[in-house]
């Protein structure tokens, strides 16, 4: 493992894994404990997702998402469920579907970070600091709750004239692509 891989101290917190292959959950624990996470729950079910969920309060989850595995349906009723211990969690989807549709279905149930199979340890590295790294802010609309979306900040100029050229007389009209 690279210097880069052990900039937090991730021995205090707790994951909780809902993944239906054994080989692949059994993967996932593997490297969370090589990152030195505190804690890390399994669950093969998602009603025993819930019920680990709900009872060991975890700072952190991966749900898996396959044809055998609807992770959506747990994603949905923890950010929408009033029973929900804690809809702020982060929650990194973990999938083989990697198509457009299911990226927008999961960013818009509320995931906070996508992990596409298959993985390695250092992609699901990156999920983790991203996390810590970017926090966004929670977002409740009628139809949505989750974090923010928007994974940019879009800064607006009120002055659409390059600073260098005051002259609307000599502009190139370089913003205007012309």
């Amino acid at each position: 493992m690279s210097s880069e891989m052990r900039n937090y101290d991730f021995s205090q917190i707790s994951v909780l894994v809902a993944e239906h292959n054994d080989y692949t959950r059994q993967t996932l624990r593997n490297i969370l404990k090589t990152f030195n996470i505190g804690t890390v729950i399994e669950s093969n079910d998602l009603d025993d997702a819930w019920e680990s969920y709900q009872r060991a309060k975890p700072d952190l989850l991966f749900i898996d998402w396959a044809p055998s595995f609807d992770g959506m349906a747990l994603l949905r009723k923890i950010r929408r469920n009033k029973q929900s211990v804690n809809p702020f969690i982060p929650i990194i989807v973990v999938t083989a579907m990697t198509e457009a549709e299911s990226v927008l279905t999961a960013r818009d149930l509320g995931m906070t970070e996508f992990l596409a199979k298959p993985f390695s340890p250092r992609i699901i590295y990156n999920r983790l600091r991203s996390i810590v790294e970017s926090r966004r802010v929670f977002v409740r609309t009628g139809e949505f709750f989750g974090p923010d979306r928007r994974r940019r900040d879009i800064s607006v100029r009120s002055d659409r004239r390059d600073a260098t050229n005051d002259n609307p007389e000599t502009d190139n009209h370089r913003d205007s692509g012309r």
